[in-house]
């Protein structure tokens, strides 16, 4: 068996290799068939679609996406345009008819305007009574009223300063004389005064117009406004000392009157005719009384301008009064002329025209001094020294910077004045109830009118003003020690050098006033000498054990 099967294994082996020795040259079947297939697809008849798999045939895979441009802005509006023409056709013709529609009203309503103040040049009626005409705010507003279409009434302290307003004015401008300083020595100049302004008010204007010199009752103008300026005190030198030295008969009563009284005593006397006037007067808006307080003195009170500070507090509670009353008469008058006035008051701080501060000059330090008591001159002196320096202007921040090291006394950054434009267009912009000025395609009233409803009865105009406003909201234990900053940091200074700092006065300062004779003194100032004779006296006692001077010098050169 072992043979049998050894001769089968032979003879297979034999048979493979002869036949693959035999077919060493052929092509294989797969290549065959293949070639076959190419030669009938290329030549022979076309081969009948073959029938699809249905749901197990594979569709075939997606094409690659083409990268696509984005287009610019230009094509893209040209191809919205083509695509929608007459769309953005209408779009264009809209925006350009609105747009010509706009200018041609704006000018339409110029021309109008001017037409309209042209024609009635000639029939101005409403009245606006400024009272402290001579004052520097004054000529500003006074012209800008004018030339809103307004008849101005302004009183002045002189008749040469009457006379040198009405010749800059165009006809439209009356200046009649009350000076507030002698109101307080004569009653009468005050019913001098309203008389003028009710003779005033039968009067034609312009004044220059040829005629009869007086109106026609029915064309008689009537009271739209009251401006106080009178409340806006001047500095000068003797308003600015300690209350322990100031004297409340001689010289506050008369301070008092000038800025306190008088234009109380006028308003009063204005409230009739205020409540009084056509019917046709209540279209036009409502009557005003605009008083102008000092942003400082109302609002905070600085030491050493008491003065100041007790007229513009009392001026403005009284205004206060005024208007909390005229609001609850409007609830019950039945003639609804109480309705038609409204109490502004404005806190006026620094302006470009350099008045109204209650900081004296640094020049005039030792000018409201001259009449102080020695034992006055120890106790406030330093104080009042050290708020009285003002900063000088520079040209430049980076000079103020290199006059640190150069030694030349520029400390600090002057405060910029705020321009007087500023001011006339508000107290303007209240005299008219923001209807005053059409720009912005007549938006410019709407404008107006929300900016004076926003800001109410009370606002604050000038560099400082607002300043002063919320720092009047602080408690008085932080207002105070902020206040007492300056002199804080010049008692370091003066403890760190040295020798204490002596400041020379100006060489033609006149000399101390001599001590007047008890006889001379009247009974009410009995106390205040007691006062001051016991001072003096402790003065004497600490000059006798080494105090010999001090930094301000009271001695007689």
């Amino acid at each position: 068996m072992e043979t049998v099967e050894e001769y089968l294994q032979s003879a297979e082996e034999y048979f493979f290799s002869s036949l693959s020795a035999a077919t060493t040259d052929f092509i294989t079947i797969h290549d065959a068939v293949n070639r076959l297939w190419l030669d009938i697809s290329r030549y022979g008849p076309p081969i009948p679609a073959l029938p699809a798999l249905g749901d197990f045939q594979l569709p075939p895979p997606p094409p690659p996406p083409t990268p696509q441009l984005q287009p610019s802005l230009f094509e893209a509006s040209a191809h919205c345009a083509s695509k929608h023409p007459w769309i953005i056709g209408s779009l264009a013709v809209g925006i350009l008819g609105t747009g010509l529609l706009a200018g041609y009203t704006t000018v339409r309503i110029r021309r109008r305007n001017h037409h309209r103040v042209k024609l009635q040049s000639n029939d101005r009626r409403q009245v606006v009574v400024v009272l402290g005409g001579d004052t520097p705010l004054a000529l500003p507003l006074i012209l800008d009223l004018e030339a809103k279409g307004f008849i101005v009434i302004a009183s002045v302290s002189t008749p040469e300063a009457g006379s040198l307003l009405e010749q800059q004015s165009h006809g439209y401008v009356r200046a009649l004389v009350l000076d507030p300083n002698e109101a307080s020595l004569t009653p009468a100049t005050i019913s001098v005064f309203l008389r003028s302004l009710a003779s005033t008010l039968s009067r034609r204007f312009p004044l220059s117009s040829s005629g009869d010199p007086f109106a026609s009752p029915a064309s008689h103008p009537y009271i739209q406004s009251v401006i106080c300026l009178l409340t806006l005190p001047t500095p000068t030198p003797s308003i600015h000392a300690p209350l322990e030295h100031i004297s409340l008969r001689n010289t506050y009563l008369p301070f008092l009157s000038a800025t306190h009284i008088t234009p109380l005593q006028v308003l009063q006397a204005m409230m009739p005719l205020l409540r009084t006037g056509p019917a046709r007067a209540r279209d036009k808006g409502k009557k005003s009384i605009i008083v102008c307080l000092p942003a400082i003195d109302a609002r905070v009170g600085l030491p050493f301008a008491s003065m100041q500070a007790m007229s513009a507090a009392g001026t403005l509670r009284g205004v206060e009064v005024l208007r909390r009353e005229i609001n609850l008469a409007s609830l019950t008058d039945q003639t609804e002329s109480m309705k038609n006035i409204k109490i502004v008051v404005a806190d006026v701080g620094l302006l470009d025209v350099g008045i109204y501060s209650s900081v004296p000059p640094q020049d005039n330090i030792y000018k409201p001094m001259e009449d102080w008591s020695p034992s006055e001159k120890l106790a406030y002196g330093p104080a009042f020294a050290s708020i009285s320096h003002t900063a000088r202007p520079v040209p430049s921040r980076w000079d103020a910077f290199k006059a640190i090291f150069k030694n030349k006394g520029l400390y600090g950054v002057p405060r910029t004045p705020t321009n007087t434009k500023v001011f006339v267009e508000n107290i303007v912009s209240v005299v008219t109830g923001g209807r005053h000025n059409p720009y912005f395609f007549g938006l410019g009233r709407i404008i107006g009118q929300a900016r004076n409803w926003l800001r109410g009865e009370r606002f604050s105009i000038g560099a400082g003003a607002t300043t002063y406003k919320f720092a009047s909201y602080l408690p008085s234990s932080i207002l105070d020690t902020l206040l007492n900053v300056p002199a804080f940091l010049i008692s370091v200074r003066n403890c760190l050098l040295p020798a204490e700092p002596f400041v020379r006065p100006p060489a033609d300062l006149p000399p101390p006033a001599q001590p007047t004779n008890a006889a001379a003194l009247d009974i009410d100032d009995e106390n205040h000498d007691q006062s001051e004779a016991n001072s003096e006296a402790d003065v004497e006692s600490n000059a006798s054990d080494g105090v010999s001077s001090s930094w301000v010098s009271v001695q007689e050169n």
